[in-house]
């Protein structure tokens, strides 16, 4: 069932802010209001904290002011290396007695202090094995200081943080509405951020595995940044202009039947994943591309087997992605091809409707790919 609340998702994520301001419309869910701001509009990104926090201010009031929100209540998230998310069960028991086995069980799982963690659990569900009765439990932590940090930001330009959230059940909350899979559906989704990629494991209407890498869109910026020695706006310009290998280039044919000279130069291409000499930027960018899309496949080859490991025979059937780093040109049919899954690219407008009076369509058309956590967050301001 939907209600009207007068609260905003805001998404602060590593390049960009994203402001979205939903609203209930007959039966169905408008985009009012929604903008979009650089957190490094000059390219260049600083090392002092005190002024990456600065910048992130700008950006938030830019996106805000751009949009023509107003309202001051705001649903956030976080994500990376400070957010833990663990899957557990415990021995059936009263709700009552829950939170406080959670605390305990929370010391084996967390490996931070609990004193200096935000701790939040969902029951998942209830199981019988052999006989004994066992509650899953999805369990949650953040550090303290990630979220006071992130919340401050928020307080400095006036806004009240209502809820906090975690990136990747965002993300999977956008699927979920926009997507409308069904009960048995097992779909991997991997939101590829600049500064951080969320795999998140959805399962018959919740998440059964959620992890954070920071192998994402900046790491395949700054390996060709490294190669070529170029600045970082140049490096994500050949980034989108090149793209994901097409799968065919995978592993070029060597050539067979010719001289000696021949068959080495082919296994020596082989081995270096380009022509020999071939040494011009976009070649070269194309390689760093092809290795850090490797390794972020990697991650997320891994992260499904770990959970197709747990999961009493079930296996993940798709691959959805979102984020801004899924702009890249050919990229789905790489993961496709890589993993052997069939693999799309997450609408978060699909069953949203972007009719607000002042929403500049031709943004909102180009921004599309960086907006589903920022659904994901408003969804929450709007729906029980």
């Amino acid at each position: 069932m939907f209600r009207s609340k007068g609260t905003i998702g805001l998404d602060i994520g590593s390049s960009r802010v994203k402001a979205i301001q939903l609203k209930r419309s007959g039966r169905g869910i408008e985009l009012e209001k929604f903008g979009i701001a650089e957190i490094f509009p000059r390219g260049s990104r600083p090392e002092d904290a005190s002024e990456l926090r600065r910048l992130k201010v700008d950006a938030v009031r830019k996106a805000l002011d751009t949009a023509g929100i107003t309202l001051r209540n705001a649903i956030t998230a976080v994500s990376g290396e400070s957010v833990i998310v663990r899957y557990i069960q415990v021995p059936e028991m009263p709700e009552e007695e829950l939170k406080n086995a959670l605390r305990w069980e929370a010391e084996e799982y967390i490996p931070f202090r609990l004193e200096d963690v935000n701790l939040d659990s969902v029951v998942l569900g209830h199981a019988e094995q052999a006989g004994v009765g066992k509650i899953d439990v999805l369990l949650v932590s953040a550090k303290k200081d990630l979220v006071e940090n992130h919340l401050s930001i928020l307080r400095e330009i006036g806004l009240t943080p209502s809820i906090v959230d975690v990136d990747s059940f965002a993300f999977l909350n956008c699927f979920e509405v926009n997507h409308e899979p069904g009960g048995q559906e097992i779909v991997a989704l991997v939101n590829i951020g600049a500064g951080v990629t969320n795999i998140n494991i959805y399962v018959g209407g919740v998440s059964r595995f959620s992890r954070d890498i920071s192998i994402a869109g900046d790491s395949i910026t700054q390996a060709i940044r490294s190669r070529l020695e170029i600045s970082f706006n140049q490096a994500e310009e050949l980034k989108l202009a090149e793209g994901a290998p097409m799968a065919e280039e995978e592993h070029p044919p060597t050539g067979g039947g010719g001289s000696l000279l021949e068959t080495i130069r082919g296994a020596v291409e082989e081995m270096a994943g380009q022509s020999i000499g071939d040494s011009t930027p976009e070649a070269l960018a194309s390689k760093a591309i092809r290795n850090s899309l490797q390794n972020l496949v990697g991650e997320i080859r891994r992260s499904i087997q770990f959970f197709e490991n747990q999961s009493n025979g079930r296996t993940v059937q798709k691959i959805v992605l979102g984020g801004g780093t899924s702009r890249m040109k050919n990229l789905p049919a790489f993961i496709a091809h890589e993993m052997n899954l069939p693999t799309e690219i997450i609408n978060p407008l699909q069953r949203i409707n972007p009719s607000g009076s002042g929403l500049d369509q031709t943004l909102l058309n180009s921004s599309r790919e960086f907006l589903s956590v920022g659904i994901g967050l408003a969804l929450r301001g709007v729906m029980e």
